[in-house]
């Protein structure tokens, strides 16, 4: 059994049982979904010691995240706002994550190519990035940031983006900039880094499904407790 289907396994496991507690106990039920470097048991395991008055699940995928919306969906939910916005209109958001002073951040775009600029790019030009709005969604997002749409190929995993540079499958790959330190620490290639500024968007935001309420989470997070805090690499809540 490949790693994959094992993650996959193991994800709607801890969606049944935290699906049975929220039944059993009445908890406040949160979903969480932000790519990060932490892998998705961590964050679910440090949520959980942080927040134990929350039935809290954890997704890696956007696939997984967005079909437990549809069918199970939840009080509250931490996530990127522009996915909140495009996708969540029945959630309002109550909170902004908060990091160097601002709730935006910027993308930029890693090539193992030292001479890449944005005017390499072209349509046949491959750019690796990590799924937030699943397919659609992401096509929209690169046309808003690229004047001319590469090809995209979309990852569940931060660290799944490292090989597209290393064994050269793609021009380069697209991160939010708060990951840069990330792959300069876990890869030796010497990187060509390409600020994107037309691609800022929100960092991460708690909303709160319209007409209902999640006090316990809403309470906790204004605490600005640092083990959540660094889960999303903010500093605040706000």
């Amino acid at each position: 059994m490949n790693s994959t289907r094992i993650a996959r396994i193991s994800a709607a496991g801890l969606f049944v049982i935290s699906l049975l507690t929220s039944i059993v106990t009445g908890l406040e039920k949160l979903y969480i979904f932000y790519p990060s470097t932490f892998d998705f048991q961590s964050i679910q395991k440090s949520i959980s010691d942080a927040l134990p008055e929350v039935n809290a699940v954890v997704f890696n995928r956007y696939d997984d995240f967005a079909l437990k919306m549809k069918t199970e969906p939840p009080e509250a939910i931490i996530t990127k706002p522009l996915l909140i916005q495009e996708q969540f209109s029945d959630y309002e958001v109550v909170l902004n994550g908060e990091r160097n002073g601002s709730t935006e951040g910027n993308y930029l775009v890693l090539s193992a190519d030292s001479s890449f600029s944005l005017k390499s790019i072209s349509s046949a030009s491959v750019i690796g990035v990590i799924d937030i709005l699943g397919r659609p969604g992401m096509k929209a997002f690169f046309k808003r940031s690229f004047s001319i749409e590469p090809k995209l190929k979309r990852v569940s995993r931060i660290g799944d983006l490292l090989p597209f540079l290393s064994l050269d499958v793609a021009s380069g790959v697209l991160i939010e900039s708060v990951f840069l330190d990330y792959f300069k620490s876990t890869s030796q290639l010497q990187f060509a880094v390409v600020p994107l500024p037309e691609s800022t968007t929100g960092i991460i935001a708690l909303a709160i499904k319209n007409g209902g309420s999640a006090e316990k989470t809403l309470n906790s997070l204004k605490q600005n407790n640092k083990a959540i805090c660094r889960l999303f690499y903010i500093e605040q809540w706000k």
